[in-house]
């Protein structure tokens, strides 16, 4: 939209409110008062100090605040402030008559109406009183160093009889004279802070200052840079100069645990803590301290100090002194920030002065930049202007100009818009609401902020925030559910429990359900199968239970159901719907089976003991767990070989070609009777954990990828962990694991050698490769007997035990 004319106008005006604005918004007092003293402008913070409304302030002059004794030098210090600027402390008076230290920086500046003195004011009560017990304490150590001499003079006459009292007098006498040193150290420290105003020379003079007090030549501090998360290092002496880590995630280290607890954090032997900076200068650390640098409860900022020296520490006295000058130097950080702030606005300000066509324009396309769209709306309601958002409106600019709220949105919202209006034009505060309008058949949720834009009309900012609730919704589901399974977490299923038994008739059921052999499904065919299993456990809970049961997952393979009331018979009932349920699944899905273990309790009369509720179901459940265990182990072992006699190596007779080859080999080589059952069962089953590998990698028709080698080598260990799991193939089970040694130890998963290998699995690497070199493969064609004889020879000694593969080729030329 081109802005005509009169609304040119309207963005100078408000240029104006916002500049009155940024003043209102300071949380120091702020003064404007012309060169006879009277005061132009103040802020929402010089109303609260003094007790005087805006309009009573404006109507005041600076003497009026001023308590009586300071009058004589406020000209001088309005001349002073209009040639140079002037920094002073004096006391002002409040409505009320009470009188309060404050700390004045004014300096002249050249406003539309003519020059004047732009004062910032602050309240320095706190400071003053600690600048107080600075001097009381210093008073009160001088007197106990009189008393302390005088008890001298007088152990002189009995030296003899009092020497070891006079000993340790003395060594009190050096902590009292030492803690003094330090406190008029720490009290001239803390002047000369208060008085610097610019933030890098300040930063250098609390390094210098506490590295002093302290005696280390090694220290820096670091100011928390909250938007990218971490400490950036300032300024720093000593070694840390050197180029050590100069920006530290706030998570991390000694400032990590400044940042989350707000407390000093100290090293007693830095260069052996084991969450240390990687760093050779800290190889010589051995005692680090640090001090956190805090506004209110929030840490700015941390100051450090590192000693060299073996055995070195601080006292806890030597500790507190340095937190509480850190304190006096957060209070300098802020107000040197502060300075520097109202320095930078002050000069913004005369270079918008001396370009106010230049600040048009980049206020303009700041306005513009707001990807919101933005209404001028009169004190009656009515819509007069509008910046349209990258998003289309979703009513059409010549349908709403010149209507009021109340003809365009639902009374109630309407109503709520138009008394925020009127609150904006009388108080001058921002206001915001939030509201819900059916678009295009879809519910969509806003956010209005509105704000003065002239005497008689507000600034409406509308934004979208639909995206918002639907995530807040999302998180408050979260909270009360588990994200995988989508029913109730633990947190809330514990809840409702406890609040059931609050009630003095309460009475409930409780079945505990457990997924029997979850971790052999998540060893073995991963934990995204794991995770299929527990959401059709959740999903065949649901379907067997009424809207008033609460289902919840309370542990990894665990859920509970919750039911009102104490009919046994009924609670049993939705026992054998989940079983027959579960059957029925199975029935479907049979590579995977489900196996529940179910308990059961039920309190049929008040008082409810809801925790011996619950164990007593834990316990049922427990109990047909024990009971079940093999079965369900062996059901999913058993799945699991028909899903490996379902691969295609299998259909094609490489199973039963490698249990008649094996069991040959081990008749030649005259092995005993007994061992001939086992072998031909490692011969089918010594891939059982290739079910376990997917199918992309297993079939790939090209050379494997590394990254794809180190998934293909889990076989073993897969393969091992579901044979231990299962009865009929326990006796091979370590053989499963070592199928894949070589003989010169550079196979897997142990890189066994030579005869430490079990010798059915260096059979068994020899027979395998012989019946893969002579089958046909989809990427090549089979060798001939005699081919893959010669490769197993030239692979002898390497591979394959040497001596085997004599006796193989022997056992091949007349097989």
């Amino acid at each position: 939209m081109v802005p005509s004319d009169d609304s040119v106008n309207m963005w100078d005006y408000k240029d104006a409110v916002l500049y009155k604005n940024l003043i209102k918004q300071a949380r120091d007092i702020i003064l404007v008062i012309s060169t006879d003293g009277k005061i132009i402008e103040a802020n929402q913070a010089a109303v609260n100090a003094y007790g005087y409304s805006l309009n009573e302030l404006r109507s005041m002059c600076i003497y009026d605040l001023r308590s009586p004794d300071t009058l004589s030098q406020v000209d001088d210090q309005i001349r002073m402030a209009y040639q140079n600027g002037i920094l002073f402390r004096t006391f002002h008076v409040r409505r009320n008559g009470e009188r309060f230290p404050v700390e004045v920086n004014s300096q002249q500046v050249q406003l539309p109406e003519g020059e004047a003195v732009f004062s910032i004011v602050r309240d320095i009560t706190e400071a003053v009183a600690i600048e107080t017990v600075l001097r009381e304490s210093e008073e009160k150590y001088s007197v106990l160093n009189e008393e302390l001499t005088s008890a001298y003079e007088e152990l002189l006459a009995s030296e003899e009889e009092l020497r070891q009292q006079f000993t340790e007098l003395l060594v009190r006498e050096e902590i009292i004279s030492r803690q003094n040193v330090i406190l008029t150290s720490l009290h001239d420290t803390a002047v000369g802070l208060m008085h610097k105003i610019d933030l890098d020379d300040l930063l250098a003079m609390i390094v210098s200052s506490a590295t002093h007090l302290r005696g280390t030549p090694d220290g820096f501090i670091s100011l928390v840079d909250e938007e990218a998360g971490v400490f950036d290092r300032k300024v720093a002496v000593g070694a840390f100069t050197q180029d050590i880590i100069k920006r530290i995630k706030v998570t991390e280290g000694l400032l990590g645990r400044v940042y989350s607890t707000g407390q000093i954090a100290i090293a007693n032997d830095y260069n052996t803590w084991e969450h240390r900076l990687q760093h050779p200068f800290f190889d010589e650390t051995h005692y680090v301290v640090i001090i956190p640098l805090r506004r209110g409860i929030k840490v700015i900022g941390a100051l450090g100090l590192a000693f060299a020296e073996q055995g070195r520490s601080l006292a806890e006295h030597e500790v507190a002194l340095l937190q509480r000058f850190a304190d006096l130097a957060a209070i300098a950080l802020d107000n040197a920030t502060l300075v520097r702030s109202y320095k930078n606005e002050l000069q913004e300000r005369r270079q918008a002065e001396a370009a106010l066509k230049t600040s048009q324009a980049s206020n303009q396309a700041l306005i513009n930049a707001i990807p919101d769209p933005m209404f001028i709306i009169k004190r009656d309601g009515k819509f007069v202007d509008y910046k349209a958002s990258k998003e289309q409106l979703f009513m059409s600019p010549d349908w709403f100009l010149g209507k009021t709220v109340f003809e365009l949105f639902p009374a109630e919202i309407a109503t709520k818009m138009q008394h925020s209006v009127e609150l904006v034009l009388a108080s001058g505060d921002i206001q915001n609401f939030e509201y819900q309008l059916t678009v295009h058949g879809e519910v969509e949720h806003y956010e209005v902020r509105i704000v003065v834009s002239g005497e008689d009309e507000v600034l409406a900012i509308n934004r979208n925030i639909t995206d918002r609730k639907r995530m807040e919704e999302r998180l408050k589901f979260l909270s009360l559910h588990d994200a995988l399974t989508e029913v109730y977490n633990r947190a809330y299923f514990e809840e409702q429990m406890k609040q059931i038994q609050r009630l003095s008739n309460g009475s409930a059921g409780i079945i505990i359900c457990d997924v029997d052999g979850l971790k052999m499904v998540n060893d073995t065919l991963g934990h995204t199968m794991g995770d299929t299993v527990l959401r059709a456990v959740a999903g065949i809970l649901k379907s067997c239970c009424s809207s008033s049961d609460l289902i919840a997952r309370i542990g990894g393979d665990e859920f509970a159901i919750l039911l009102p009331g104490n009919s046994l018979k009924e609670i049993a009932s939705c026992c054998q719907r989940v079983r027959e349920n579960i059957d029925s699944y199975n029935a479907q899905n049979p590579t995977v089976p489900i196996s529940l273990s179910i308990g059961l309790a039920v309190c049929t009369q008040p008082p409810l003991d809801i925790d011996a509720l619950l164990k007593q179901a834990d316990d049922s459940m427990y109990r047909e767990k024990l009971h079940r265990q093999k079965s369900t182990r062996s059901a999913i072992v058993k799945a699991l070989m028909k899903a490996l006699e379902a691969r295609d190596y299998i259909t094609e007779g490489h199973g039963d070609r490698l249990q008649d080859l094996i069991e040959a080999f081990a008749d030649v080589l005259e092995l005993p009777e007994t061992s001939i059952a086992d072998l031909r069962l490692l011969a089918r089953f010594h891939d059982i954990g290739k079910v376990g590998i997917p199918d992309g990698i297993l079939f790939k028709p090209d050379r494997l990828t590394e990254e794809e080698w180190v998934i293909m080598r889990q076989h073993c260990e897969i393969g091992y962990r579901i044979a231990v799991s299962a009865p009929d193939l326990v006796p091979i089970a370590d053989w499963i694991l070592k199928h894949q040694e070589w003989w010169n130890g550079q196979g897997y998963p142990l890189g066994l050698a030579g005869e430490a290998i079990p010798i059915e699995c260096r059979m068994l690497s020899i027979v395998d490769a012989f019946d893969a070199m002579t089958s046909d493969r989809p990427y090549r064609q089979a060798l001939s007997k005699e081919e893959a004889i010669a490769e197993l020879y030239r692979c002898a000694g390497r591979q394959f035990d040497p001596n085997l593969v004599d006796k193989f080729g022997i056992l091949i030329q007349t097989f």
